[in-house]
């Protein structure tokens, strides 16, 4: 039997994630070769949906001691450390416990597009979010560590809610609460994750505004690193407002952009 749907109409339903028990009856009736596949993709991203969504809830995340008890926990990542130019930048996220962000991961495991995507559920559902910018005078004046350090406590005074805890990946915040440190934070604390997306891609947008600013260092595509491309234009164009003197090979360019 032919449903109703064109194949264009059908594959924008089955697009979907809540599609109807009457019109998956009907394309199962539907002989067409275009519905059969699209159905046969449908039932695979519900079945891997579903996988994804168990290896969560089978997960022993480090806040669930807290949400447990009511209380308020932040995660704080950083990104940008080591980069030539930019700043760093950090963030805080506190999660509800009802969240449904499955999908989120180390930041840099995750492709543009899904970073993208994370980042907005994140926003959507996060109870508190603050971001904190570490300009590369500060880091600089005070080392990058330390830099990091302080663009950490900014991004938790920034916060509407003051938290009960804080996660961190493996740095110490100089606030006034209590924080547990952790190695690959990222992938033990679902705070930490998103956060690690906030700030990532807060930082990927500050590099393409600066790469329209200096365009001959490729920011948008080395997010300040020292790549081929930028090393040519530091040699050739010299050095600009928002690359690091303390690093090398920075602190031997004498010639201004």
């Amino acid at each position: 039997m032919k449903s109703k749907y064109t194949i264009a109409e059908a594959k924008d339903i089955l697009k979907q994630t809540d599609v109807s028990e009457k019109q998956l009856n009907e394309f199962s009736q539907d002989e067409r070769s275009g519905i059969k596949k699209l159905l046969e993709q449908y039932y695979k991203r519900q079945l891997k949906q579903k996988a994804l969504i168990e290896k969560f809830h089978k997960k022993e995340f480090l806040e669930k001691p807290f949400w447990d008890h009511g209380l308020a926990v932040a995660g704080v990542d950083e990104v940008g450390r080591g980069p030539l130019a930019g700043p760093v930048v950090t963030a805080a996220v506190i999660l509800p416990a009802d969240n449904t962000l499955y999908e989120v991961d180390d930041s840099k495991k995750l492709s543009i597009a899904k970073r993208n995507e994370l980042y907005k559920l994140i926003c959507a559902q996060a109870i508190d979010i603050s971001v904190a910018v570490g300009s590369p005078q500060l880091i600089d004046q005070e080392n990058i560590y330390h830099a990091t350090e302080l663009t950490m406590g900014d991004s938790i005074n920034k916060l509407y809610l003051k938290p009960d805890h804080i996660l961190v990946d493996a740095m110490t915040i100089p606030v006034d609460i209590p924080q547990t440190k952790l190695i690959k934070g990222d992938s033990k604390s679902l705070s930490i994750g998103a956060a690690s997306i906030v700030a990532k891609v807060s930082r990927d947008k500050l590099m393409t505004m600066y790469s329209k600013i200096y365009p001959e260092f490729g920011f948008e595509n080395n997010d300040g690193y020292g790549t081929k491309q930028h090393l040519k234009a530091l040699d050739e164009f010299g050095r600009t407002k928002i690359h690091r003197l303390s690093f090398s090979p920075v602190r031997k360019i004498s010639k201004l952009y």
